[in-house]
C-alpha cells in the first residue's frame, strides 16, 4: 500500500496524508463491491502480496454436498432394498407355514367329519 501512496505523492502531488486517505477510501470502496470471500484479499493485493487462494468456491462446496448426499441416498436405497427383501422372505415363510398349518387342520377336520359320518365304511 505504501508503494501506491508514494506514487500518489510524487505523480499527483498529494501530501502523504492525502494519499493515505485516498488509498484507504479506494480500498474500502473496492472491498464493499466484492463478496466477502474476495474482499479479504484486497489488502494483501494492495500491499504487494499475493492473494490467497480460497479452499473452495461455493459452487464446489455445493457440488461436494450434492455428491455426498447422492452417495448417502444410494446407500440408504440399497439398505432399504435389502431390508425389504428380507421382510418379503420372512413374510413368505410365515405365509407358507400358515398355509401348511391350515392344510393340516383341514385334513384333520375332514378326517374327523368322515369318521363321524361313517366315511370309513365305504373303504371296506
Amino acid at each position: 500500500m505504501q508503494e501506491l501512496i508514494n506514487k500518489l505523492t510524487t505523480e499527483v502531488g498529494l501530501t502523504a496524508e492525502q494519499a493515505a486517505k485516498t488509498v484507504a477510501t479506494m480500498v474500502d470502496h473496492i472491498k464493499s463491491k466484492l463478496p466477502p470471500a474476495l474482499a479479504g484479499n484486497i489488502d494483501a493485493l494492495i500491499s504487494g502480496g499475493k492473494m490467497e487462494q480460497k479452499e473452495e468456491s461455493l459452487k464446489e462446496k455445493a457440488e461436494d454436498l450434492a455428491e455426498a448426499t447422492k452417495e448417502k441416498l444410494e446407500d440408504l436405497t440399497e439398505a432399504t432394498k435389502e431390508k425389504l427383501e428380507d421382510f418379503a422372505e420372512q413374510a413368505k415363510d410365515k405365509i407358507s407355514d400358515a398355509a401348511d398349518k391350515a392344510e393340516e387342520i383341514a385334513k384333520d377336520a375332514y378326517g374327523k367329519l368322515k369318521g363321524m359320518f361313517g366315511g370309513d365304511k365305504d373303504k371296506k
